[in-house]
């Protein structure tokens, strides 16, 4: 909770400095965006966890009050999480259609609220004291019955929105990848690859949370050192989220303002599609060639497009369609084979002198590309040159 805590009220002095201090506010809004959802992740799970400091503290005079929202915050946190993702990935086409994966959690939060409501005292303090801390099914009345059916059936449907988060959340960072290799040359400070290892971490446990939730809460309730592993997992988790979150600076809403931007005309494609872009990918290739484009650090698809006098969707189909590969591989592949020219013709010659003069924007963009298209380092490669 307290964690959350921390990285919410951070997050609202970054936002309203960042309000304070960075115009239009077009443009504020575009890229604060998925801050904005981040916020909110963060303190609906600051109530999540202020429901298992009640509970955990045994504050039973709470537990009306803090109960429903604990229900409600459980099954959200999730769908927002994935709601931080769309932001970051996905363009406004219908984010009205994925805020539905909130309703179950307003559904159950409001359910519970008018259950407990609709309970007397006695049976309130039954059903806390005999299902939420001993996991047992009491025999009251119908209001405290529907409760006990209706905390089971949010246990299981926190399992069913886990596994709809985890599919719909890597679609979409696959999706934004795949955008981004074949939008820049350079995908240094771009990529959102942290937040696929995050959201496999958060769901792994998440599963052992749920595997906890069928097993209950009460069993915890007792033992300290037990409790203290998975509240250290998920405080560890949760740091690293609002962490890359807070340092997350790249989204789809950059790759937007790149396309509007730099837009070049749209000229007609050949009467034989196959033709026009087989002369396209010869005309990409004649223009790498003749004025080595592929030196230009930051490079994007765009400036080819322009170039070229032709969409972008041309380049991007001819490169991925006829070449088989992405932008990015394409324009580094030759980066590295001029690099490689250059330390067969100088093996002295300082390494980070040879990424600057290759077109990297970076000593470490340089050293990844190297091991990935070559499967070795560029020193291994300068020593038996040497």
């Amino acid at each position: 909770m307290t964690v959350c805590l921390f990285w919410t009220v951070t997050l609202m002095c970054d936002i309203v400095l960042s309000r304070l201090h960075t115009e239009p506010a077009t443009a504020v809004r575009g890229w604060l965006r998925p801050r904005y959802y981040l916020l909110l992740f963060l303190a609906v799970t600051s109530v999540l966890y202020l429901g298992h400091c009640v509970y955990f503290n045994r504050l039973t005079h709470l537990m009306v009050a803090t109960d429903s929202l604990y229900v409600a915050a459980n099954l959200a946190v999730y769908p927002l999480y994935y709601l931080y993702i769309c932001a970051l990935t996905q363009r406004e086409d219908g984010r009205r259609l994925r805020f539905a994966l909130l309703l179950p959690a307003l559904a159950a939060g409001v359910t519970v609220a008018l259950l407990y409501a609709g309970m007397t005292d006695g049976e309130t303090r039954l059903f806390i004291e005999q299902y939420l801390y001993h996991g047992r099914h009491p025999e009251t009345g119908l209001a405290a019955t529907c409760q006990m059916y209706v905390h089971d059936a949010c246990k299981v449907l926190f399992a069913v929105l886990v596994a709809v988060v985890l599919v719909k959340g890597n679609r979409s960072l696959s999706r934004y990848e795949h955008l981004l290799n074949n939008s820049y040359a350079d995908i240094e400070n771009k990529s959102l690859v942290s937040l696929r290892h995050i959201l496999l971490a958060f769901v792994v446990t998440s599963a052992v949370s749920f595997v906890c939730n069928i097993v209950g809460r009460y069993r915890f309730a007792d033992s300290e050192w037990l409790l203290s592993i998975p509240s250290a997992v998920f405080s560890m988790l949760l740091f690293v989220i609002g962490y890359v979150g807070s340092h997350t600076q790249f989204n789809i809403w950059h790759i937007e303002q790149d396309e509007q931007k730099n837009a070049s005309p749209v000229s007609e494609p050949a009467a034989d599609a196959a033709t026009g872009i087989s002369q396209l990918c010869r005309d990409i290739e004649r223009l790498m060639s003749e004025e080595r484009l592929y030196l230009q650090p930051n490079l994007k698809i765009v400036d080819l497009s322009n170039r070229l006098s032709t969409n972008r969707n041309y380049i991007y189909q001819a490169i991925n369609g006829e070449m088989k590969m992405s932008f990015s591989e394409y324009v580094n592949r030759k980066r590295l084979a001029y690099a490689q020219a250059l330390i067969d013709k100088n093996p002295g010659m300082p390494l980070i002198e040879v990424a600057e003069m290759s077109g990297f924007n970076s000593g470490t963009s340089f050293y990844r590309n190297f091991r990935l298209y070559l499967n070795m380092s560029p020193k291994v490669y300068q020593k038996r040159k040497r």
